[in-house]
């Protein structure tokens, strides 16, 4: 930034320099060149009269001595009669411009350059009484011989402003430079010492929250991650362990025949729960991944309740639990594995954490602007407390009650994930021992346009 900023100095110094020395010599040659030619009209207006009052003895007076003028007298044919410089190279005086104007209009004048363009001479011709032309000149250095003489001037004084220009401006860089290179960047608006800067500074300062949003975000991910992989470790060894202990005691022959079936029966219900878990663990990380890779398609989700409350039919007639469906069809543009995952974790909830002799109730009723799907019950119940944990991984209400019936813990985190991927709300309304009731409300925007 320095040398760039002394760069474009320096061209800016060279450039002030030479416009201003080129207007300068313009201006000053104009005026001297128009003095010059001012003083020639008026030198031969004086000879013009001493001429016509005196005569020809005033040409004799040595008159050329006595200025630097070149004086002539021409014939009214072009012949020479007087000449201050006979040294001086004859013209054709005919032919010239200043000449023939004079002839014709009284006064004449021209202004001729030497072959070099270093010298220039100004001629006025006036028309004499007796018919001759008395033409007198004078010679000077041209407009470009005038600048070029004093160009090592020009170039002396370029290099003083350059050497001052130079040491200045590399002291107001520095003054510049030296509160942009002291920016607090961890603070950046707290002292703007630019306005022009402002900008800058408020999107180094939204980068600095971003940053720091996101190293947030990191480190709770990297705890979440912690504490998921410490709970998949203990959930994944207690039934591994149940299962090995109970083959061990098997393979040594520590059972009876007759409770052989029974120890089987145990180590085939802790596969289903450990095969359970490992589904649910699956479903939930690709769930997390989001790579857009999960098909949408149109969903009815109303026919999606009734296949799962058939489906749970049996287990609730176990308990002789009632399961009641209320709605019409609805559907959206979803993912239909991950909403049958979402509804079927919810009911069979409802079912498991209910008292003999309960009831189910499961909604889908529209609403402004989407669909609700609705499941109630007159379980169990959630505590106040506990509410806002139960869609956290592996987090367990009724922790005893959960081991008896095989869950997992991950059910209620599928529900929450796959209502973030649908763009869905979830509610929640529990008294403890009273029943719970969760809603699903989805937004228009997922409500698919087929009839």
């Amino acid at each position: 930034m320095r040398q760039r900023i002394m760069s474009h100095v320096t061209v800016l110094v060279v450039l002030s320099v030479l416009l201003t020395y080129l207007a300068a010599s313009l201006v000053m040659y104009q005026k001297y060149s128009g003095n010059m030619q001012a003083d020639v009209i008026k030198e031969a207006e004086y000879i013009r009269y001493a001429l016509e009052n005196v005569g020809e003895e005033y040409l004799a007076r040595d008159l050329g001595q006595l200025t630097t003028s070149r004086i002539t007298v021409i014939s009214s044919q072009g012949e020479e009669i007087y000449d201050s410089n006979p040294g001086e190279e004859k013209e054709h005086y005919e032919e010239l411009k200043e000449f023939r104007q004079a002839q014709e209009k009284g006064t004449g004048e021209a202004l001729r350059f030497s072959h070099m363009l270093s010298r220039q001479t100004f001629y006025y011709a006036v028309k004499l009484e007796e018919g001759d032309i008395l033409r007198v000149g004078k010679t000077s250095d041209s407009i470009f011989r005038t600048m070029l003489s004093s160009f090592t001037l020009l170039g002396l004084i370029m290099v003083c402003i350059l050497a001052v220009g130079f040491l200045y401006m590399k002291y107001q860089t520095k003054r510049l430079i030296e509160p942009i290179n002291q920016l607090d960047l961890e603070n950046p608006l707290k002292n703007v010492v630019y306005e022009e800067l402002r900008p800058l500074l408020k999107r180094v300062d939204q980068q600095n929250r971003q940053i720091a949003s996101h190293v947030e975000e990191l480190k709770q991910a990297e705890e979440v991650r912690k504490e998921f992989s410490a709970n998949v470790s203990h959930e994944l060894k207690t039934p591994l362990m149940s299962i090995s202990g109970y083959a061990e005691i098997m393979k040594n022959g520590m059972v009876r025949q007759e409770d052989v079936p029974e120890f089987a029966a145990r180590i085939y219900d802790e596969a289903a729960r450990l095969s359970s878990l490992v589904q649910d663990i699956i479903e939930l990380s690709k769930l997390d991944e989001k790579r857009g890779e999960l098909p949408l398609e149109t969903v009815d989700l109303y026919e999606l309740i009734q296949d799962i409350c058939r489906n749970l039919a049996l287990p609730a007639r176990k308990k002789n639990i009632s399961i009641e469906t209320e709605g019409s069809s609805g559907k959206i543009q979803g993912v239909r594995h991950v909403l049958y995952e979402m509804f079927y974790n919810l009911v069979d909830n409802a079912v498991k954490y209910n008292h003999e002799n309960g009831w189910v109730k499961v909604s889908l009723l529209p609403q402004e602007k989407g669909v609700e799907f609705a499941v109630e019950d007159n379980g169990i119940g959630i505590a106040r407390e506990e509410q806002e944990r139960i869609f956290e991984r592996f987090y367990r209400v009724d922790k005893s009650h959960s081991r008896k019936t095989g869950g997992t813990g991950l059910g209620l985190s599928i529900v929450k994930h796959g209502a973030a991927l649908h763009h869905a709300k979830i509610s929640l309304e529990s008294r403890l021992g009273e029943g719970t009731k969760i809603r699903i409300y989805f937004p228009a925007d997922e409500l698919s346009t087929e009839s």
